[in-house]
């Protein structure tokens, strides 16, 4: 477990037992026997106030885990202390949670002119999201490799690049397709975003008891 934890590798947090479902993003300052030490996070606030005995929710990529906030200081900057976690949850092979939900999703093709862009524009929706690609209905094939931009609602709009890198023929949608596009070029923040949607919605089925 000791590789894999490591100074600078970016982190991202977030409060369970909250109606704060945001991420905040952050990177990795030390790890020692039985701690974690984090650069306190940074909203467009300042600095974001986590309290020791505070539960939280953590990305490393790969990798995810749950721990507890053990301490916070200020001076001579401002740190998180964590609880080094037991287990470390590699999520799936694509690396985060997935969520079967359909959202609206805007798809171009990468080198399309500027004066066909409307017409390149491809409204359609998805079948599944996570932190790293989603998963659309697409009206034909595209071929794997091939570059695309992504406006993605959740309602909040997300936008980022993506690459296809699988093709589904599926019988009973035909004509149309499956695309599953990873995210290649996506903003931290985006990428938070998405994360912290999928979160609050797995949060909202736990408690109806459908997860």
């Amino acid at each position: 477990m000791k590789a894999k934890l490591y100074p600078n590798q970016k982190i991202s947090v977030q409060r369970l037992e909250s109606n704060d479902d945001q991420f905040y993003s952050s990177y990795i300052i030390s790890v020692e026997e039985d701690t974690i030490s984090i650069a306190t996070p940074l909203d467009q606030r300042g600095l974001v106030m986590f309290s020791p005995g505070d539960q939280i929710r953590a990305y490393a990529w790969p990798f995810m885990f749950e721990t507890e906030v053990l301490k916070r200081q200020f001076r001579p900057h401002p740190v998180l202390t964590l609880k080094r976690p037991q287990t470390l949850i590699k999520d799936q092979k694509r690396s985060f949670v997935r969520l079967e939900r359909t959202l609206p999703i805007v798809i171009r093709e990468q080198g399309t002119l500027p004066e066909d862009a409307t017409e390149a524009e491809i409204r359609t929706h998805t079948i599944d999201i996570s932190g790293g690609g989603v998963l659309v209905v697409y009206p034909h094939p595209l071929p794997v490799g091939t570059g695309v931009e992504l406006d993605l609602y959740l309602p909040e709009k997300v936008s980022c690049s993506g690459r296809v890198r699988r093709l589904e023929y599926v019988e009973e949608i035909k004509p149309k397709v499956r695309l599953a596009i990873e995210f290649v070029d996506i903003a931290p923040a985006e990428q938070d975003k998405i994360i912290a949607f999928i979160f609050k919605c797995h949060r909202e089925l736990r408690r109806r008891g459908l997860l």
